[in-house]
């Protein structure tokens, strides 16, 4: 008697996921409308690329139809391309034909401004005829009104400080504003900058909503050619990502969304706050919460600290907690003695594991951090320096030069070689030999560039030539580079938290845990109206009109403590280093006196 292949297929999937039912019901489900909450660590990843792979071994897209897979991440997209495209021969026997070319074929995987960049480089014609050539765009900057006019494209102050506005609305959730000045945005892009082969971030996605507005037949063309959308990475949507997708659902696509509130940590460049409850009530979805904690799987300490953590986020007045999760906090004197025990910690760990890798985190750059890279070159420990933030200045600028030199260099048609990305970077570093700015910075992105392009070289290889030549554009566009931070060789990092967001080490230390550090001043200890200190532990007294900054700030500290598979620490000291370099007393953070947490 001849299996049914989807039984086969369905088996397989059920054997994969080792009969996670949550997993599996998001797998299988058939719902219209899927609202998958996955925490870090849970399978979501794994997950996607399983229900990915079943929609298509099992025959449930029909020719000529298509999947739509949306991601806040570059790389993340372009790695679930890849998955997929694997796992797909395994679910058939290695019979099926299908190859990641041939995935390529069903299957859109991309971030918003790589999706909208191909819509307008077909259609936006209709809009201006420059846009033909969008791939070859220079991008700008649009947060400061003096670098737009003295562009000399043609635009003045006002007009530049309106595109300010518009971005300074967008990233400060300001909806109505943002709505407001919506075309007379766009009207200012398509006069001046679009016609000299300039385009701004936002305008990217901008224009694509005016190019479905004004041509419905276009936007009916894709909402009937994509019969599934599945957006990862859904809490870090912001307002114009969110009037895209509202665009492209219809009532004939099935929508997966898949995403966790707890780690939003992008709201200070605008992702909408409580999305997902917005989501699932707009338009009923079906939600389905992963609940199995696979990194923590065999720690038990840790999963409780995950738990508890979770548990202060859903009811921060009144967190029901049964059994608190001790942690291993070291408290120093100053931060020197901080930095000294940071590099002691790291050498002992190497000494138990010489292949682990330690990733020493920080909630933003500042004078502590410098006294722990000092140190650790006192003390001959290799590092890779990653201590750059999205909006850093150096980091914004080396990725548009990049982008640049990339399109001056690649010819239509034409693959990423290795002779290539050797006279980008040659190009790169001739042209940053007298630069001025954080010479660290610029050593670690040209060698996240350099991994980089070997990747989109060796691992991405079986991309056709225009998707390689896409891939590293969104790159480079998003200002993404940091997303390869996972492939460095050195096995010690430095970074932001908001920089490792993504990516996971063996052991973890949370730096600086004290009072206007972690959180930070402006984040969340400037609302504080109390300062009351417990046993060395700074209180927050939380209050209605508090709770979205301390929601804000608490994202950050657990997508901070996931990044470990292993085990994380804290440390801090009693006085910190504000960005002028004065040092003042302080205590402990209110972190880590929250309800569930205890001191081993």
């Amino acid at each position: 008697m001849m299996l049914d292949p989807l039984v086969t297929i369905e088996e397989k999937i059920a054997m994969l996921h080792q009969g996670d039912g949550c997993q599996l019901e998001a797998i299988f489900s058939e719902s219209q409308r899927i609202l998958i909450e996955a925490p870090a660590g849970y399978g979501k990843t794994k997950t996607m690329v399983s229900k990915l792979a079943y929609l298509l071994a099992s025959n449930k897209v029909p020719n000529p139809k298509r999947i739509l897979a949306l991601t806040f991440s570059v790389n993340g997209a372009y790695k679930i391309k890849k998955d997929v495209a694997e796992q797909i021969p395994l679910l058939l026997n290695g019979h099926s034909g299908y190859s990641p070319l041939k995935v390529g074929e069903k299957i859109t995987v991309s971030n918003y401004h790589g999706f909208s960049r191909r819509i307008l480089r077909l259609y936006g014609y209709l809009l201006h005829p420059a846009l033909r050539s969008i791939d070859s765009f220079k991008v700008v900057d649009d947060s400061q009104a003096k670098s737009i006019h003295e562009l000399k494209l043609g635009v003045n102050l006002d007009e530049a400080l309106t595109l300010v506005k518009f971005n300074e609305a967008v990233r400060n959730i300001n909806v109505e504003y943002a709505n407001k000045s919506f075309r007379k945005y766009a009207d200012i892009v398509l006069r001046y900058l679009v016609p000299n082969q300039h385009i701004t971030y936002d305008a990217i996605l901008v224009l694509t909503i005016i190019l479905f507005r004004s041509f419905p037949k276009i936007l009916l063309f894709y909402q009937k050619y994509y019969t599934v959308i599945i957006v990862d990475e859904f809490q870090d949507t912001n307002v114009l990502s969110w009037a895209l997708l509202r665009l492209l659902f219809n009532d004939n696509c099935k929508v997966v969304l898949m995403g966790d509130s707890l780690q939003r940590i992008y709201g200070f460049i605008g992702a909408l706050p409580k999305l997902l409850e917005t989501a699932e009530q707009k338009y009923g979805m079906e939600k389905i919460t992963l609940e199995k904690n696979y990194r923590f799987k065999d720690n038990l300490s840790m999963l409780k600290l995950d738990k508890n953590i979770r548990l202060n986020a859903e009811n921060p007045f009144n967190p029901q907690i049964a059994e608190n999760a001790e942690i291993n906090l070291f408290v120093l004197d100053n931060q020197e003695e901080e930095a000294g025990w940071v590099a002691s910690k790291i050498e002992d760990l190497r000494s138990q594991d010489s292949e682990s890798q330690i990733a020493v985190l920080f909630r933003a750059r500042a004078g502590n951090a410098d006294i722990v890279v000092s140190e650790l070159r006192a003390r001959g420990i290799d590092f890779f320096y990653g201590l750059f933030t999205d909006e850093e200045p150096d980091y914004v600028f080396f990725h548009l030069k990049c982008l640049e030199e990339f399109n001056a260099l690649i010819q239509d048609g034409k693959r990423v070689t290795k002779r290539l990305a050797d006279r980008l970077i040659k190009n790169i570093e001739n042209q940053f030999k007298a630069y001025k700015g954080n010479k660290e910075t610029f050593s670690s992105l040209t060698q996240l560039l350099k991994i980089f392009l070997d990747r989109v070289i060796t691992e991405y290889g079986f991309l056709e030539p225009e998707e390689q030549v896409s891939f590293v554009r969104d790159m480079l566009q998003s200002r993404a580079l940091k997303q390869n931070m996972e492939y460095i060789s050195s096995n010690v990092l430095l970074s932001t938290v908001h920089a490792a967001k993504g990516l996971e080490w063996s052991y973890v230390i949370l730096a600086d845990m004290e009072q206007c550090c972690f959180p930070t001043y402006m984040g969340l200890c400037s609302k504080c109206q109390t300062r009351d200190v417990v046993d060395g532990f700074c209180k927050f007294k939380l209050s209605v009109d508090r709770e979205a900054e301390f929601l804000d700030e608490l994202s950050v500290f657990y997508v901070g403590v996931t990044r470990a598979k292993k085990q994380v620490f804290f440390s801090a000291s009693m006085e910190r280093v504000n960005w002028k370099g004065d040092r003042f007393p302080t205590v402990i953070s209110c972190f880590l006196g929250l309800k569930g947490i205890s001191v081993c």
